[in-house]
């Protein structure tokens, strides 16, 4: 790579393109993780800094003499932030491997050296590799691909002596297109591993390793206005596939659920305080209940994205929950939770009946939690007693409380409610946290245990994913009554429709991005075993039904008349020998004209001058010579007529010589060859 070499240097292409790929690793440590930036800083100007010197071909004996102290300053710099800075092994050797990528960057390169950079560039790409759970790294995976083959290339080049002479004829054009074709080889290649090489899923690992700042909401405690301070975020919360749907079912009108509330104190809503309890698992399996009576199930995969709150979001009334998601608990009251808050999306499949639970006994403590009511709430109490007078079961009680929200009420966010009682008998007016804690309270003062629930309502289907998209911006809040033995999903608050200012369209663009999206947590991030194994059956599903189709239509055959078959069989036969023999044409070697060595192939600088002079209409025939083809196509081109008549020599001494050519002057014929069939391509040269 040096400026004093004296063969041929590498191609514009090839020298930028071994470049780039020396930095190409650092693209997705800046743009997926959070690794220092004054190091990518650093390395970035040391980079530019570098590509300048050697294009100069300065020897740079001073910095030969500053490599080894920057290279202690920077094992220095990464052990302080180890200890001392962030406390993370992976920002501290990523640290300390910019900063030697640095030194190199800025000295003389040999071919050696080139090496090197190239395995930095990969150690900072397996690096990001190992952090990111972004859909963008497939972009940079390509990009990466494709570098490595031109970087590669480059380095071979430089390492053998013997090509340096054909380097400088290597096609601008050509190397773009080689260098396009195998990015898109190793991205499928890539792709083709990672479905069937055996994983235990990505997605577990990164949740230790990842530092995504998480979505906010859903403690342990909610006031009047903390669900609806959620809505004004416009993030992704969740995406969700529903593999079976009861009949009748609509996925916007369901309610996930992510966190259930049951004691009031006047101004804020607190989880039960029943301790938590790990739900039973076997596997990958979670027992979350029994399945209900008589009624369907339903089955949702979820995906959620990173949050600062452990809670786990489920459907109606869980019976089992599947995927690795380590220690579960509950509080038996109906909210789940991990082990600690999510650090990256994670993926799991909720198997749940949507009538509520089958019926079971509700512990004496917990009826008496539902049913209590803070101080000062005789007013609440006598407006219950006076909505239900007259009705004789709780479901009937529990209908004319939630009807008396029908009328006389409005969802604002302008001049809310500050309090239940103000929201109750004064404004009437409030957001989804007022209609929830107003209906609770009634219900409790009419006998009915109650409680809030917060999750999710709503959400914009995605077509062409087939999934639910959910949005912090579709948080809500809802009631949950004690009936007839389960608890039942009331909800007073009146649907906002589209003219909510907390709706969301994406757009169509912005829904196929999405899906791009999905698709890359489901197949890539959580992508495990059990999916793999699933594919696996599905494939060999396939086969064996094509396999049967198959048959069939032969057995349909063996009703026709024995004539029909056989003509069948020979049109089927004809095609496959008129496929072969056009293939056999088309790629068959040019064989050699004269009456030299007879039979043998020409080599293939000339069988392919050969075919372009038959492109341009001068087609060989029985006893038209090399000579006589390339005489017409030069005339009127004295340059070229010249290269011909030294072509030509050459090739008289190779093909009817005594013995082969020396392979300084074969190597010439193969140049000469490559120059006619370029200088005849050019407009007007035939």
């Amino acid at each position: 790579m040096r400026r004093e070499r004296r063969h041929p240097p590498l191609p514009p292409i090839l020298w930028y393109c071994l470049r780039a790929h020396w930095i190409a690793g650092l693209l997705p440590l800046f743009f997926l993780t959070e690794i220092s930036r004054a190091g990518l800083a650093a390395a970035t100007a040391a980079f530019l800094l570098g590509v300048l010197l050697d294009r100069a071909g300065t020897e740079r004996p001073g910095w030969h003499r500053l490599s080894t102290p920057l290279v202690l300053a920077t094992a220095l710099a990464a052990s302080a932030d180890f200890f001392a800075g962030s406390r993370d092994l992976l920002s501290a050797v990523t640290l300390l491997v910019l900063g030697v990528q640095s030194v190199k960057f800025l000295l003389p390169k040999t071919t050696r050296d080139g090496w090197q950079l190239c395995a930095v560039s990969f150690l900072e790409f397996l690096a990001a590799a190992a952090v990111s759970s972004e859909i963008q790294f497939a972009l940079f995976l390509l990009l990466f691909l494709g570098l490595s083959a031109g970087a590669m290339w480059a380095l071979h080049l430089e390492e053998e002596a013997e090509l340096r002479e054909a380097a400088a004829e290597v096609l601008p054009g050509f190397a773009v297109r080689l260098l396009s074709l195998a990015a898109v080889a190793g991205f499928a290649m890539t792709a083709v591993l990672f479905v069937a090489i055996p994983r235990i899923g990505i997605g577990h690992i990164l949740r230790h390793l990842s530092r995504s700042a998480g979505l906010p909401g859903f403690s342990d405690t909610i006031t009047l206005r903390d669900v609806t301070s959620a809505k004004t975020d416009r993030r992704v919360a969740a995406r969700i596939e529903f593999p079976e749907l009861a009949p009748s079912t609509v996925p916007t009108d369901l309610y996930l659920r992510g966190a259930v509330y049951s004691r009031f104190d006047g101004s804020r809503w607190r989880r039960g305080g029943t301790p938590l309890v790990g739900v039973s698992r076997s596997g990958f399996y979670y027992l979350a209940g029994s399945p209900p009576t008589g009624g369907p199930l339903s089955t949702a995969e979820i995906v959620l994205e990173p949050a600062s709150h452990p809670a786990l979001f489920v459907y109606g009334t869980p019976v089992t929950i599947e995927g690795d998601l380590g220690h579960l608990w509950t509080d038996l009251a109906g909210s789940y939770s991990f082990q600690e808050p999510l650090r990256s999306a994670v993926r799991y499949r909720v198997r749940f009946a949507q009538g509520g639970s089958s019926r079971e006994k509700l512990l004496p403590a917990a009826r008496d939690g539902a049913l209590a009511l803070p101080p000062g709430m005789e007013d609440v109490r006598g407006l219950a007693e006076r909505i239900a007078a007259g009705a004789g079961t709780d479901r009937e009680k529990a209908e004319r409380l939630l009807s008396h929200f029908r009328s006389g009420f409005r969802y604002t966010l302008d001049d809310p409610a500050g309090t239940v009682q103000e929201f109750l008998f004064v404004r009437k007016a409030g957001y989804c946290e007022h209609y929830a804690t107003g209906l609770a309270l009634l219900l409790r003062s009419a006998g009915i245990p109650a409680r809030v629930a917060a999750g999710y309502l709503g959400g914009e289907w995605s077509a062409p994913g087939n999934y639910l998209i959910v949005r912090q911006s579709d948080a809500h809040a809802w009631t949950e009554g004690w009936i007839e033995g389960r608890w039942v999903t009331l909800d007073a608050t009146p649907p906002a429709g589209g003219d909510s200012p907390f709706s969301v369209k994406t757009g169509l663009l912005g829904i196929y991005l999405d899906w791009a999206r999905q698709r890359w947590n489901k197949y890539v991030i959580n992508y495990s075993l059990k999916m793999q194994a699933e594919a696996v059956s599905r494939s060999w599903t396939a086969v064996r039904r094509a396999r049967w189709s198959l048959r069939d239509r032969i057995r349909g055959w063996e009703g026709l008349p024995r004539g029909r078959t056989a003509g069948a069989a020979a049109v089927v036969s004809a095609c496959a020998v008129s496929l072969a023999w056009i293939l056999r044409k088309r790629f068959r070697p040019p064989v050699l004209f004269g009456t030299g060595r007879a039979g043998e192939r020409l080599p293939r600088s000339y069988g392919r001058l050969l075919k372009f002079l038959a492109s341009k209409g001068l087609r060989r025939s029985p006893g038209t010579t090399l000579e006589e083809m390339l005489d017409r196509a030069v005339q009127g081109s004295p340059l070229l007529a010249e290269e011909a008549g030294r072509f030509l020599r050459l090739y008289h001494l190779d093909r009817f010589g005594p013995r082969p050519l020396p392979e300084e002057e074969s190597r010439e014929a193969a140049r000469l060859a490559v120059r006619l069939r370029r200088g005849l391509s050019r407009p007007g040269a035939t």
